[in-house]
């Protein structure tokens, strides 16, 4: 068993559910998840911020989204970020500033449902942040 980090999901109608997610310390990267108090769901992948990927992906195909540091449009890991700590942290991206250790966050860290979007919106705010046509 590894860390487990609890946080909420909410969906657009103002509903939110607990959601436990359990890092397993394993390889491959492991990720399992429990909403409310249903059975876990295992969700694996290359790092950490893919298996999140995952989760919220599944936890959108019910209408929520994962209140959480890694759900924000305008976070995102970089290539080394998800080599050297399995894509736990990344950084915040701030319009016309260089990327420092300052605007490094914990994807597993809490935030407001104001603040996440799903996952496609998430991608679409990283390639217009880096430039990147669709």
């Amino acid at each position: 068993m590894g860390e487990v980090v609890s946080l909420l999901a909410g969906g657009r109608d103002g509903v939110s559910v607990q959601v436990s997610l359990e890092l397993a310390d394993q390889t491959p990267t492991t990720l399992r998840m429990r909403v409310a108090d249903s059975v876990w769901q295992e969700f694996q992948a290359s790092n950490w911020f893919n298996c999140l990927i995952e989760v919220r992906l599944s936890l959108e195909g019910e209408g929520f989204l994962l209140c959480c540091q890694g759900a924000r449009p305008d976070v995102f890991p970089s290539g080394m970020m998800q080599q050297m700590n399995l894509g736990r942290f990344a950084y915040y991206l701030k319009s016309g500033a260089p990327l420092s250790e300052d605007d490094v966050v914990d994807i597993f860290a809490p935030a407001d449902f104001s603040e996440v979007a799903s996952v496609e919106d998430q991608r679409i705010a990283v390639f217009k942040f880096f430039k990147i046509s669709m």
